[in-house]
């Protein structure tokens, strides 16, 4: 009895087998591993006060610019885009339009939202939390700057070298209720940047990934 399958089919198959000899292994394996990347732009903290481990977006540099007891800094590498992400935990505040420094208020978010009365302007909030810990995010921006307002990480630091509210600049600002201390958190764009919606989501993600000591 003949074989069912025709000469030109069994061709055919050879010539398919060949192909698929020649192909090589997937380019799926020569990918990076997600979770290898991931490892790589993870960092703990060294020297803040509120130890903590983060994945870095990966438009930060791994390392941070500043680690300091409480003050923590990564600055953008690609310098077309003025955009950084901050941690402080505030030693003292500056009430706008006052030269003399108090300690960081116990109501934090009160001190925020007192803020408005001097031009500064508070939108797309939400509560949530980072690991565990109560958090309100908001976009932060000012008609004038403010200076220290947001706080200083040392004492006895004038106003315009404290960190607060600048006019021009675009904040999406976190403020971590640690029972007993309050970390805040930004992500500074310049204000109605194009990369700003993403820079705002990747510091979301980024405070999703924090796991506090």
């Amino acid at each position: 009895m003949r074989s069912s399958t025709s000469p030109l089919l069994g061709v055919g198959a050879f010539m398919l087998l060949a192909a698929t000899a020649c192909a090589g292994p997937s380019t799926d394996n020569e990918s990076p591993n997600a979770d290898a990347v991931a490892e790589a732009n993870r960092y703990q903290s060294q020297q803040f006060v509120t130890p903590f481990e983060v994945t870095v977006p990966a438009w930060l540099p791994a390392v941070p610019d500043a680690d300091e007891p409480n003050f923590l800094t990564w600055i953008g590498t690609d310098t077309s885009f003025d955009r950084a992400v901050r941690f402080l935990v505030p030693v003292t505040v500056y009430q706008p339009g006052s030269d003399a420094p108090t300690p960081p208020p116990e109501d934090y978010l009160s001190h925020l939202y007192g803020q408005v009365a001097h031009g500064a302007n508070f939108a797309d909030e939400r509560r949530t939390s980072v690991d565990g810990m109560p958090t309100t995010i908001m976009t932060a921006t000012t008609a004038a700057s403010l200076d220290g307002s947001l706080g200083c990480s040392a004492p006895d630091v004038p106003a315009p070298d404290c960190f607060g509210l600048q006019a021009g600049m675009e904040l999406r600002l976190a403020v971590i209720d640690m029972g007993g201390s309050t970390v805040v958190a930004w992500a500074r764009v310049t204000e109605g940047s194009v990369d700003a919606g993403e820079v705002f989501a990747d510091f979301e993600q980024m405070l999703e990934s924090i796991q506090f000591d």
